[in-house]
């Protein structure tokens, strides 16, 4: 199973949000998952980068030419260069079993809108996260039910996406996600 774990890769960030994306980063390499995420060694990315290596799990980076000298840092990853972040996102998401979203700025809210579009507008099969870590999401979390309540989002947006604000309840998530994608995944081939 792979997941796409989006984040910054800001280095001006407080360090509270790079101990939560090794947190997080550490769950899944810890739970057999391999890594996909936006090729940065450093910050939050970077963080992430190391629990799969330290892990020695499957990692792959993605990423457009402006950023293509990160790859020469990520000596363990496969290394994906796009021509644009569309068909960057493109790979990451339709790649994955699981997207997590975590604290980051305009890239990691473009990444968690296009999920929840393609999510919705698909019938997607994705396990879609917000982490609102130390209240992080709460304005946009506010300016979703905002809309909701006026009309501009339909009710079933909130369902293609779960919010988590801890470790713990990542966890569970985690665990109950795993459970069933073994279970559906023994079905399928009995079924064939």
């Amino acid at each position: 199973m792979k997941v796409f774990i989006a984040s910054s890769a800001n280095l001006t960030i407080d360090e509270k949000y790079v101990n939560i994306a090794s947190q997080v980063a550490e769950l899944f390499a810890a739970k057999k998952f391999d890594l996909m995420f936006g090729a940065a060694n450093y910050s939050m990315m970077g963080a992430c980068y190391e629990a799969f290596v330290k892990h020695n799990r499957k990692i792959i980076a993605c990423t457009v030419s402006k950023y293509e000298c990160d790859f020469k840092k990520l000596t363990k990853a496969k290394c994906i260069k796009t021509p644009d972040t569309l068909e960057r996102f493109r790979k990451l998401y339709f790649k994955s079993d699981f997207i997590i979203i975590l604290p980051g700025g305009i890239g990691t809210l473009a990444e968690f809108s296009s999920a929840v579009e393609e999510y919705r507008a698909s019938s997607g099969d994705k396990r879609i996260i917000l982490f609102n870590y130390d209240g992080y999401y709460n304005g946009l979390i506010d300016w979703m039910k905002q809309n909701i309540d006026t009309g501009f989002f339909i009710d079933d947006l909130t369902d293609c996406f779960d919010i988590v604000s801890s470790i713990d309840e990542l966890e569970k998530i985690v665990d109950n996600y795993k459970i069933n994608y073994s279970l559906s995944k023994r079905i399928g081939k009995k079924e064939l």
